[in-house]
């Protein structure tokens, strides 16, 4: 199994520490505002990453909550400032971070992405993190200053090497913001001294708030130890999040993490999604519109996860066409099934394998080689299309058709698509309307026949006539 690491920039062969355990940090949510279609992309791909992966290993997953931010801080207050409350600040905050919490939660839940195993929030961990600033500080990588405290950048020898920048070049032009009193531009806050009214934790260097940068680090070695296998997030998280977190964990003395992993980011039209372009789509706005999130899960999968992918409505609408040729077929082998009956499954002797259900297997392991090689999704998606084809052309066999299901429903549970959860419940007035097209066919009444056709389409349902019969489905 190779995996691309964007710390070496090479796709490496993945080496865990330990042979039967992995441990994988994510960085989470900001929770500020609603959660939209970009944050999606990179759950999903983590959530697909894991799902594979827990097939191998045993997976300890977490994905951390930045629940006291600046951002968080500005919304509180305009929300204060947009009606009447007597929260003040700090107590404002707390209401804003857990609506948004709360709102990423049912909408990982309306996505079908699972928790992960672990969930820290930042403001569970400000003594652990004060913990880790007086290690620096001890170690000479960090100083305070009027209250702030900075790590020291020209501590950190290799500084770069993560965003694969020089920091000679970095520092031209880099300035020093009004209020901050750090020796170098390119120094970060590790912690902040407490402003007005702002949430505040006491702290050797006085009332205050953690940077953003050090909570990473405080909870990935805290829950996952000092080195662990892979960290993953947006390729935006580069520099100077993930950079930041290298330099200050390594300044700890810890190895921290040996394969990094930046899934690309996401547009619209093929422009940077904003509320201000008017572009923005929400995940409830996309739910409420498809009903279904296969068809983005799907534009998730056929793009490689490094890259960017380009959402617009047109390519939703091609991912709805790929679903239904998966219902489509699970239905036929639903047919074939029934026609066929298990009774006309031939018997098989211990040791023996059908040829058809031989090839069936090369489909397995054609797909694991495709998620082997750096979690190739497009390529392991067109293979259960192939499958799909074969399937297809085998139809009428009954050594294949009862092996395809389950193989097919097994692997796409890796991609958390859902294909057998179609309602076939069809109220009687539908099954009644179906049998009345099918008495019109029979005398010839084509006109008959055609407009109940049409009343069906008008209510959801798409007729197929074949030799068992007329039979039906669901319009996605």
């Amino acid at each position: 199994m190779k995996i691309y690491n964007s710390l070496t920039r090479t796709k490496e062969e993945f080496v865990p520490i330990n042979k039967k355990k992995i441990g994988m940090y994510v960085c989470g949510p900001t929770v500020y505002d609603e959660p939209h279609i970009g944050h999606a992309r990179s759950a999903y791909i983590f959530d697909v990453i894991r799902r594979y992966l827990s097939g191998k290993y045993e997976v300890t997953f977490v994905r951390n909550v930045t629940d006291v931010d600046d951002k968080i801080i500005d919304k509180a207050r305009k929300e204060l400032g947009a009606g009447s409350s007597e929260l003040g600040v700090a107590e404002k905050v707390k209401e804003v971070a857990k609506k948004y919490l709360d709102a990423y939660h049912e909408d990982m839940t309306l996505l079908g992405i699972g928790r992960p195993d672990k969930e820290p929030k930042a403001t569970e961990y400000i003594p652990k993190m004060i913990k880790f600033i007086e290690g620096l500080i001890e170690k000479d990588c960090a100083y305070g200053s009027d209250g702030d405290v900075y790590f020291d950048i020209k501590k950190a020898k290799s500084y770069g090497k993560l965003s694969n920048q020089n920091i000679d070049k970095m520092e031209i032009g880099a300035r020093i913001s009004p209020g901050e009193k750090k020796k170098d531009p390119l120094d970060f806050a590790l912690w902040k001294k407490a402003k007005e009214g702002e949430p505040s934790w006491e702290s050797p260097w006085g009332a205050g708030r953690p940077g953003w940068h050090i909570e990473c680090s405080a909870m990935s070695s805290d829950m996952l130890g000092d080195e662990f296998d892979i960290h993953g997030g947006g390729i935006d998280l580069i520099f100077p999040h993930h950079e930041n977190e290298i330099a200050q964990s390594e300044g700890a003395g810890k190895a921290f993490a040996r394969y990094w992993i930046h899934n690309g980011l996401l547009t619209i039209d093929n422009e940077k999604m904003a509320k201000s372009l008017g572009n923005f789509i929400s995940i409830k706005d996309f739910m409420l519109k498809y009903k279904d999130a296969d068809y983005l899960k799907l534009l998730f999968l056929n793009t490689h996860y490094r890259h960017p992918v380009d959402y617009t409505e047109e390519r939703i609408q091609e991912m709805k066409a790929q679903k239904e040729r998966f219902v489509i077929m699970l239905d036929k082998i639903d047919r074939s099934i029934k026609v066929h009956g298990p009774q006309s499954m031939p018997c098989r002797q211990a040791g023996t394998v059908h040829s058809p259900v031989k090839e069936l297997e090369g489909f397995r392991a054609r797909f694991g080689e495709a998620m082997d090689d750096d979690f190739n999704m497009p390529l392991a998606l067109s293979n259960l299309f192939e499958l799909v084809n074969f399937t297809n052309k085998k139809i009428d066999d009954p050594n294949v058709v009862f092996e395809s299901k389950k193989m097919l429903l097994e692997l796409v549970q890796i991609f958390g698509l859902n294909l057998e959860q179609i309602d076939k419940d069809l109220p009687d007035k539908v099954e009644t309307l179906i049998k009345e097209r099918d008495e019109a066919r029979a005398k010839k009444d084509y006109k008959r026949s055609d407009d109940i056709r049409k009343k069906l389409s008008g209510m959801g349902v798409i007729l197929e006539d074949t030799k068992e019969g007329t039979v039906w489905r669901k319009e996605l």
